[in-house]
């Protein structure tokens, strides 16, 4: 009975120790990613691989807000064929500037997005089809 007694006195200790640790210390960012995002997001690719020149069909995917060890973030990820092998990159912002970046795993979910061209790491400065037949329309 004693013991019992003691275990219903320390379990509200207990619970409101762990309770700290479970919940987020900032909330979900409630706008978009900054319109900059996409030239950080080039910057540090062309910072991170001193030879992306040689790399060819880079892909940008939807930013999404999620939350890592350093807190609420926006991941995007960054598709690219690097001498014909397929590569996916992870990038996570926070404020006004990249606080992470690495090759994609799994928990990550570039498998599961949609891409669109990533114009500012392909040079391109005019339209997509500079040079080729005019769409049909």
């Amino acid at each position: 009975m004693q013991h019992a007694a003691r275990a219903a006195l320390l379990l509200p200790l207990v619970l409101l120790g762990c309770s700290s640790l479970a919940l987020p210390k900032e909330d979900a960012p409630a706008s978009g990613p900054d319109p900059a995002s996409n030239s950080w997001v080039a910057d540090n690719l062309k910072e991170a691989f001193k030879d992306h020149a040689s790399y060819d069909g880079f892909e940008i995917s939807e930013y999404r807000s999620v939350h890592s060890i350093k807190g609420w973030a926006w991941l995007v990820c960054v598709r690219f064929q690097d001498h014909a092998q397929k590569r996916t990159y992870a990038l996570f912002i926070k404020g006004d500037h990249v606080v992470d970046g690495r090759y994609a795993v799994q928990t990550d979910g570039c498998d599961a997005q949609s891409y669109s061209p990533f114009d500012l790491m392909s040079g391109r400065t005019g339209p997509a089809n500079a040079g080729g037949l005019a769409p049909l329309y």
